[in-house]
């Protein structure tokens, strides 16, 4: 049997990003129906699957030509590999893969991970200056291109009110749900030596490192076992120094990555093993107050109870469960929450199995298939 050649694409995603492999990579390689192909940033993890084939690209940083240039570098890709169907999961493929399907042929799909317009106005990745320009060249990309891709992927349920450019009877919402992941368990989690706070993902300012920096070191000084790890990438080199300052001499804290990628398996084991997981990403003017991030999902399959913010949508999701405690880091009694963690029975009601990718898997190979088959 003739398989579909499917290429899943990413400028800034780890060839081996969760999302782009082990979620729709896998689960579409696994129906024998596709050839799958995977093109990403390079990543130290060697990767191995008899239904896909990787292709890496950079390094490069995020403000450099390097990067204005690879969505041309994957383009001599896409026209070496010849698919029949592309998702891509950055606006910055809009245009290649436009030409692309215009030239050759084929379906080709826009999976909207971020709203990239909002992000680029309200985060510090920009300068203020470029910022309204950068927001506008990228909205003005999605409009052009709408008319050709055949079909959009939400990662949000939120995006289909906030993107009103995405024409609704061709997208589907797949949130970025947990796919289990085969990881060595940690020996006896060392509960009786240390409480281990986790900070997991991406690693930013925005994404409330700092505010977990300081959680901690407020809980530590009533209790010494309290322990704070950080796992993940830090792609902005202001807030890795700044990081590296602050944990300097803090025994107690402890930093895996910043400056390379993590293969996704080592942060689940970090969770599997960590005693609460901390979601403090800020508001950043209501761009984030509606998404459910994917370690929610993640802490809450694992049963790993978090300390979040006062975040409604958050707090809605994570009662299913009775999985979280909600605080504000600005200003919280750390005698309370500390007593509060230790004598809240979590993870006592709801069902953790809809946290799971299980769950969204079959929606996208149903969504794929119907434009395959277009």
């Amino acid at each position: 049997m003739n398989k579909t050649k499917l290429l899943i694409a990413s400028t800034l995603k780890p060839i081996d990003d969760s999302r782009m492999y082990e979620k729709f990579g896998v689960s579409l390689a696994k129906t024998n129906e596709y050839d799958v192909n995977i093109i990403g940033f390079a990543s130290k993890n060697t990767l191995t699957h008899h239904s896909i084939t990787f292709t890496p690209h950079g390094p490069f940083s995020r403000t450099s030509v390097k990067r204005l240039l690879t969505p041309f570098k994957i383009f001599k890709i896409y026209i070496k590999v010849k698919p029949q169907v592309i998702i891509c999961n950055t606006h910055e493929l809009l245009i290649v893969s436009s030409i692309y399907r215009i030239l050759f042929g084929g379906q080709i799909i826009y999976d909207i991970r971020e709203n990239y317009v909002k992000n680029i106005r309200n985060t510090n990745v920009f300068s203020p200056i470029l910022r309204p320009f950068l927001a506008a060249y990228v909205r003005a990309k999605e409009l052009i291109t709408k008319p050709i891709f055949d079909g959009f992927i939400l990662a949000e349920r939120v995006y289909a009110k906030q993107l009103g450019f995405v024409p609704l009877h061709k997208s589907i919402v797949i949130e970025n749900k947990y796919m289990p992941v085969d990881v060595a368990e940690s020996d006896g989690k060392a509960k009786t030596e240390k409480t281990v706070l986790l900070y997991s993902g991406t690693i930013s300012e925005s994404n409330g490192v700092f505010e977990a920096i300081e959680i901690t070191e407020q809980l530590h000084r009533i209790d010494s076992k309290i322990n704070l790890r950080i796992i993940g990438y830090c792609a902005l080199k202001k807030d890795l120094l700044r990081l590296q300052e602050a944990i300097k001499g803090k025994d107690y804290i402890e930093l895996i990555g910043g400056d390379f990628l993590v293969p996704h398996a080592e942060i689940i084991k970090e969770i599997k093993s960590a005693d609460f997981g901390l979601v403090l990403k800020k508001p950043n003017k209501g761009v984030n107050d509606d998404k459910l991030l994917t370690r929610l999902f993640e802490y809450s399959a694992n049963k790993l109870p978090m300390l979040i913010l006062n975040n409604t949508t958050w707090i809605r999701f994570c009662d299913e469960f009775n999985a979280a405690i909600a605080m504000d880091p600005a200003k919280f009694n750390a005698e309370a929450l500390l007593e509060q963690m230790t004598n809240t029975q979590f993870y006592n009601k709801g069902n953790i199995a809809e946290s799971l990718w299980s769950n969204e898997e079959q929606k996208l190979l149903d969504f794929i298939e119907a434009i395959r088959l277009k």
